[in-house]
């Protein structure tokens, strides 16, 4: 079983930028910081060569984003075929009909509530665009039937990354991160009560709270943690849930489970082995 977030599958860096932290401990010589000028413009210029990589890289994924798109809308067409032959036939949730819903709970069940599942259950596909033009950015698409609770067709997420260094502390930089994010407006039919905003819901995802300007707000602190699990949630998609969806669905794959507690068990279980087994050694020489 695989972690929540793997630290395998992160390609780029969750979180907001921190500049270097300044120290006047080091009393070097003039000679000394000559040459410590000259290392980090050399350090300056594999930053650049990073920057133009990670533009490169970008490119190519926009490139192999048609490709993927093309197995995707395969994807999609099985699944839909598959609603119009079963129509009204669905079995709960384990039915493919309800194949997005499935897959979703499958990776962060904690978001779902039971009305969020009836919502969810008119899910027919999850994508992703990316960007790479002024801003880079990704945007995950999520895509609907006609339904009784919302007009909208598609809800979106955008992610915008940071991908150049700051102009006044460039050495900083330490690689592309997610630094924002954006949710999009639900059009909710008048029909429906959503004015229960203390209960959670899947939806609160498309109404991500903004980071104050301020450091000092006495709010930046919640909210900053708020924004880190939310990039990685949606680097998450975009990276595992929705190319493994169909694993995600079966069970082959568990990553919504924390596996911090079996972790926990087996190293106590291991360690218990090892301490019987030197014991049963220890008995066995004072037997000799």
């Amino acid at each position: 079983m695989e972690s929540l977030r793997s630290p395998n599958a992160t390609k780029l860096k969750i979180g907001l930028p921190h500049p270097i932290t300044k120290s006047d401990k080091n009393d070097f010589t003039e000679d000394e910081k000559k040459i410590i000028g000259e290392l980090k413009q050399l350090y300056l210029e594999t930053i650049n060569l990073d920057v133009k990589m990670q533009r490169e890289i970008y490119n190519m994924e926009k490139i192999y984003e048609q490709k993927h798109n093309e197995i995707f809308e395969k994807r999609k067409k099985i699944l839909d075929d598959f609603k119009k032959q079963n129509h009204g036939d669905s079995t709960h949730n384990e039915n493919v009909s309800t194949f997005w819903l499935k897959v979703l709970k499958a990776s962060y069940t904690e978001f779902i509530g039971k009305e969020d599942e009836r919502i969810l259950s008119h899910l027919c596909d999850i994508r992703t665009k990316h960007y790479n033009d002024d801003i880079v950015k990704f945007v995950i698409e999520f895509t609907f039937d006609k339904n009784d609770y919302f007009k909208n067709r598609v809800l979106t997420k955008t992610y915008i990354l940071n991908c150049v260094p700051d102009v006044d502390d460039p050495l900083a930089y330490d690689g592309a991160e997610i630094v924002k994010c954006e949710g999009c407006h639900i059009d909710w039919k008048q029909s429906l009560n959503r004015d229960k905003k203390d209960q959670p819901s899947f939806f609160d995802f498309f109404s991500p709270p903004a980071l104050p300007d301020d450091p000092e707000d006495p709010n930046f602190s919640d909210i900053n943690a708020i924004l880190q699990n939310d990039f990685e949630l949606g680097f998450y998609l975009k990276e595992r849930v929705i190319p493994k969806a169909v694993i995600f669905f079966t069970g082959e794959i568990a990553d919504c489970q924390s596996t911090d507690g079996s972790d926990t068990e087996s190293e106590s279980d291991d360690e218990s082995d090892v301490e019987g087994g030197e014991e049963e050694s220890s008995t066995n020489e004072n037997d000799k």
